[in-house]
Formats: structure tokens, C-alpha cells, sequence
């Protein structure tokens, strides 16, 4: 499974995630969604999730309404 870095910035503060993913692209809008799933995960609240389906410009929104931009993806040697 390939894997990616995402680099980002939360609330102003530069940051990084490294993700597998199962298809040989990620896309920013697919790696923000990741990155809230993880905030939600560690911050153990009801952090609310666009669905998955959502249109990218409605992930990236809800991404910067909690803080995170600046998303760029980063391919990694397999």
C-alpha cells in the first residue's frame, strides 16, 4: 500500500502525517479528510466529519474551519 506525507499547518503551526492509502494518489482533499479523522481520534470528541463523498471544496472548508491548511501531499518510496 502506498504511502504518503501530508504536510500541513494547524492553526498556524506547521505539522506532518504520514498515511497509507490504497490507491497510488492522494489527492489534498482526501488527505485533509484523513487528518480530521486523526485529530478526531486523538482528541476523543465528536469533531464533526464531512462524509466521504463530500465534494472537495466541502472537506477542504470544513478543514479550515478547524484550523488546518496549508495541505500538501507528499509521495513516499514504496
Amino acid at each position: 500500500m502506498p504511502t504518503f506525507r501530508v504536510h500541513y499547518r494547524k492553526d498556524g503551526e506547521s505539522r506532518q502525517l504520514d498515511l497509507e492509502h490504497p490507491q497510488a494518489s492522494l489527492a489534498p482533499h482526501e488527505a485533509a479528510l484523513a487528518v480530521l479523522e486523526q485529530l478526531r481520534a486523538d482528541a476523543e470528541n465528536s469533531l464533526a466529519l464531512p462524509p466521504a463523498d463530500a465534494p472537495a471544496t466541502a472537506i477542504l472548508r470544513q478543514a479550515e474551519v478547524h484550523g488546518l491548511t496549508d495541505i500538501q501531499v507528499e509521495p513516499l518510496a514504496s
